[in-house]
């Protein structure tokens, strides 16, 4: 079993414990924590297939290989700590189906009695069926005990705590009543839970890797972790459109591209791009983005205008190799990004895998995690860990992008990676 933690503090800094790994939030990143969710409850069920009224997920729920009937289902956008969401029962078969679902990413929980699973569902668009096949329920897990056991502090005014645990894209919450709690029932695997004190705004996250039937009492201690370090990968000063650690090895490079459903897009509904590119213009476009700052040096600053009128989804991005095209590199070692950003509009961190295919044979998306520009600039942080949930796919990145979807207005600058040993994420693995 595998234990981590972070703790996220709300609109300020705090000193750092020895014991805990920091980060810290600006509130507009809450407001991108929900930016999928569900406005309500919507309810449905039935057979395996997608109606004319638009999305459906469907899946076959099973128990010992059988059809559970009457499995409750409930889909939760995956960063949701509320637990609202689309919510379901399987038929007599076991199959279950929820209709007309909201672009996002989302965790898709099944239980009956004491078995339970999850699952991650990436809903692209609002026409296409996802089809989860056949899904086993495992026995559930309990989580349970004292908080300093989980946050590996023993500090007085913990061990008399009151509040809640939540867990992020599950709809389970338990109350601590004088530093304890409890909570049955929950689906093995990936936990994200989160502790939330009543009495200070800081809320301690702990991430917990179970297996069916699990009884989790305690975290095994951890030997204390070495100071983080961080990287500066691109500021823009130089001009060019080749990030910092580009070498004669390779070229890391910044690309600005527009993707439409429809080819090709007429001129009535193409998207406009400001700085418009010129007609005899030789370089890489990229290069017209990067423009002095009135807070000193050079950023990047673009706008995108979509037609109020326009058949196709758009798909507006800046995108940065890593390295070499279709050159894989491991970012297991970061722990954190952060870049200076701000603006009109909604971004989305997107983190790809070009050598792997989706089943649409799209880029393999290892992660995304949308976000609101806030207005003025501000200096925004990421878990690394929240962008990218598998461990696995975090070894296997190609290049991470800032993706819009509508009218927006973006200035960049200052991206920073943060966490150990980063210089080695380019050496030439053999």
């Amino acid at each position: 079993m595998i234990f981590g933690k972070k703790l996220y503090i709300k609109g300020m800094d705090v000193k750092q414990n020895k014991n805990r790994r920091m980060i810290s939030l600006i509130a507009p990143f809450a407001i991108g924590f929900s930016l999928c969710a569900c406005g309500s409850d919507n309810v449905a069920g039935g057979g395996p297939s997608g109606t004319e009224a638009g999305n459906a997920i469907t899946a076959q729920i099973l128990i010992a290989n059988a059809p559970a009937a009457n499995a409750r289902v409930k889909l939760v956008e995956h960063n949701s700590l509320d637990g609202q969401g689309y919510t379901a029962t399987a038929n007599d078969s076991g199959y279950v189906t929820i209709e007309n679902v909201a672009i996002g990413s989302y965790t898709m929980e099944a239980s009956l009695n004491e078995s339970a699973l999850q699952l991650p569902v990436d809903v692209k668009d609002t026409v296409s069926d996802v089809a989860l096949g056949q899904q086993n329920l495992q026995k559930s897990v309990f989580i349970g005990g004292s908080i300093t056991d989980f946050i590996g502090d023993t500090t007085e005014s913990l061990k008399n705590m009151n509040g809640f645990v939540k867990f992020r894209g599950l709809d389970h919450s338990a109350a601590i009543t004088n530093g304890k709690f409890e909570i049955f029932g929950l689906p093995a695997g990936h936990l994200n839970m989160v502790i939330i004190p009543t009495e200070t705004a800081d809320t301690v996250k702990v991430s917990v890797e179970t297996d069916a039937g699990d009884s989790v009492t305690t975290l095994k201690p951890t030997a204390p972790e070495s100071e983080n370090e961080t990287l500066l990968i691109e500021d823009f000063e130089d001009g060019n459109n080749l990030h910092l650690y580009s070498s004669n090895f390779f070229e890391g490079d910044w690309n600005m591209m527009t993707i439409t459903t429809v080819i090709p897009v007429p001129d009535s509904e193409k998207i406009k791009i400001y700085p418009e590119l010129p007609k005899d213009y030789q370089q890489h476009p990229f290069l017209l983005l990067i423009q002095d700052s009135e807070y000193g040096g050079k950023e990047v600053h673009v706008q995108f205008d979509v037609p109020d009128t326009h058949n196709y989804t758009p798909w507006e991005f800046i995108k940065m190799n890593i390295g070499n095209s279709m050159g894989i590199y491991d970012l297991s070692s970061v722990d954190s990004i952060a870049f200076d950003a701000w603006g009109s509009g909604i971004a989305e961190i997107q983190v790809i895998d070009e050598t792997r295919k989706d089943k649409d044979f799209n880029s393999y998306t290892s992660g995304k995690f949308p976000f609101i520009l806030p207005s003025q600039k501000t200096t925004l942080k990421f878990a690394w860990a929240d962008i990218v949930p598998n461990e696995d796919d975090r070894k296997r990145v190609t290049s991470i992008s800032l993706v819009f979807h509508d009218d927006a207005e973006l200035y960049f600058d200052n991206l920073k990676f943060i966490g150990k040993d980063l210089q080695n994420i380019w050496k030439v693995k053999e």
